[in-house]
């Protein structure tokens, strides 16, 4: 595998999951990536994350909804091909368990609580839709962002770094030892 597509790697896998993009990086001998070169193309990838689902987000969810919608629609035809009588539209709840966890996340931690901990908890794309839904300053949001990815990759890399360890299985092992 080339230098490039390791590297595109690294960055894409930090763009959705960040807490993987790191460990990948050691997760085999061959890739021989030094701790700047590891830190730099996570960031990277959080940042790409957090741009995309920053500006990208509402037709994300369009897509997904209109995913849902007809693969729904194809479940719920008879098998002649005309629709069920009782298939109504549904309204969609404004307050939901999931939309009430946001909240509560929101309320116990403020923005930077969960820019904290959305690249190692909650994934980017997760963490970027719940600080945009209730913060409107973009600026602000990639500030904290930054921190928080740069931070969780310094320390994530210095991990595997301090202990010579190239995977999961390893750390684990010295962990516990």
């Amino acid at each position: 595998m080339s230098e490039f597509v390791k590297i595109i790697l690294i960055i894409l896998l930090s763009s959705v999951k960040f807490a993987a993009g790191p460990p990948f990086a050691y997760y085999d001998q061959r890739y021989d990536f030094t701790f700047f070169e590891t830190v730099i193309y996570s960031v990277i990838g959080g940042m790409l994350g957090v741009w995309v689902f920053t500006f990208f987000s509402l037709e994300i969810q369009f897509g997904i909804d209109w995913v849902k919608k007809k693969f729904f629609r194809a479940v719920s035809k008879t098998p002649f091909g005309k629709s069920d009588p009782d298939d109504k539209p549904v309204a969609k709840k404004i307050f939901s368990k999931k939309s009430r966890r946001f909240v509560r996340l929101w309320r116990k931690y403020g923005m930077i609580g969960v820019a904290f901990i959305t690249p190692v908890i909650i994934s980017i794309p997760v963490g970027t839709v719940i600080l945009n839904l209730f913060e409107d300053n973009k600026q602000k949001i990639f500030i904290y962002m930054f921190f928080s990815i740069l931070f969780w990759a310094v320390l994530m890399t210095s991990i595997f770094e301090i202990l010579h360890v190239v995977n999961i299985p390893q750390l684990k092992e010295r962990l516990f030892e």
